[in-house]
């Protein structure tokens, strides 16, 4: 499902600020807040609108932490023929505003989007966003999951450098006798990386959730990670998509970068993390189910990680406890105590067999 490129005035804020390789942010860690608004921020809009006039202006953000002179927005937009515009208050005209300049808008057929907007120069000040409706026919709501601010300087992913053609070597995949069914990387159409891995060996893993769309079944879903892998690697410039598994709320897992080389996933803490993003928004006001389905995956990929890679419970985070940011929502990090006991607690067999082996030393006839 390949998406329409516009170069009309959209805009879908998303504020975040790329590092190098290691200190690339996962979602939500760079996302700026607009005063009396929650995301997902919901605008209704109806084929009743006089064509032209704003739907929707939000507050002024809250003052940005860090220069910036890109803002990136993503969310779900039904209709076409809605005018999203970023601006910032003008300097020359202290009661005016100056709007960014849109360099792209990709909007899938599903209406998944994302958009991308330049201010020209570094500034510091807070941005607000609008809404105009162009003459849509129909009546709906556009949805912003999220509004990111940048330094287009610092946006691409810094990787290793080869001119030669690049084929990942096969011990970077997860293996084919892995003991769970995954969706491998051929099998949802993921396009290539757009230069050279950094092989790691994990050590540990951190849950996410991907805080957008929440599938209603498996080919909403594989829609959903093409629309995330797009949105990594042509509006962040990263050279895939950031997370090495993505599970769905029917509990199909989907394999995103290599487990064997660095993701892009956590400020400061990609190198040797394994980042796992649960399809959906856990975080009010959204607070998505988390199913039964997601959590026996989530807790199959766990004890993979626990039982071929050594890793500890105190190696298992939440992205907020190692990163600025509500992910995974408030409805999965609740599950931390249950999803530890569920991957690193013996169970019965284990324990059954444990108790063997102890009885055979104690008794060795």
């Amino acid at each position: 499902m390949m998406p329409t490129v516009s170069k009309s005035p959209f805009l879908s804020v998303l504020v975040m600020f790329s590092f190098p390789l290691a200190a690339l942010a996962g979602e939500g860690e760079n996302t700026i807040e607009f005063k009396n608004s929650v995301y997902p921020i919901t605008i209704n809009f109806s084929a009743n609108d006089k064509t032209g006039t704003p739907i929707f202006e939000s507050k002024l953000s809250e003052p940005p932490s860090c220069d910036y002179d890109t803002v990136l927005v993503q969310g779900e937009m039904p209709d076409p023929d809605l005018l999203l515009e970023i601006s910032i208050q003008s300097k020359t005209q202290p009661a005016g505003f100056d709007k960014f300049r849109q360099l792209v808008l990709r909007r899938f057929p599903n209406g998944r989007f994302w958009a991308k907007y330049q201010a020209g120069q570094l500034t510091r000040q807070p941005v607000k966003l609008s809404v105009t409706n162009l003459g849509s026919k129909s009546s709906g709501t556009l949805i912003i999951y999220s509004v990111e601010l940048a330094k287009e300087a610092l946006l691409k992913e810094e990787t290793l450098v080869s001119t030669a053609p690049y084929t990942p070597d096969a011990s970077l995949y997860l293996p084919d006798n892995a003991p769970f069914k995954i969706t491998r990387r051929a099998d949802w159409k993921a396009a290539a990386p757009k230069e050279p891995y950094t092989p790691h060996s994990p050590v540990i893993f951190t849950i996410h959730h991907t805080a957008g769309h929440y599938p209603k079944n498996y080919s909403e879903a594989v829609a959903e990670i093409q629309f995330i892998q797009d949105y990594h690697q042509n509006a962040k410039g990263w050279i895939d998509i950031g997370y090495h598994f993505l599970i769905s709320p029917q509990g199909d897992i989907f394999e995103g970068r290599p487990i064997g080389v660095v993701g892009a996933h956590v400020l400061y803490r990609n190198p040797g993390n394994v980042g796992v993003s649960i399809m959906g928004n856990y975080h009010p006001p959204a607070s998505t189910p988390v199913t039964p389905e997601i959590v026996s995956s989530f807790v199959t990929l766990g004890r993979y990680m626990k039982d071929t890679y050594a890793v500890s419970v105190s190696s298992f985070y939440a992205h907020r406890e190692i990163g600025q940011t509500d992910c995974p929502g408030d409805g999965l990090y609740a599950r931390m105590p249950e999803f530890k006991g569920l991957i690193f607690a013996p169970q019965p067999a284990e324990t059954k067999v444990l108790r063997q082996l102890l009885d055979s030393i104690k008794d060795p006839d």
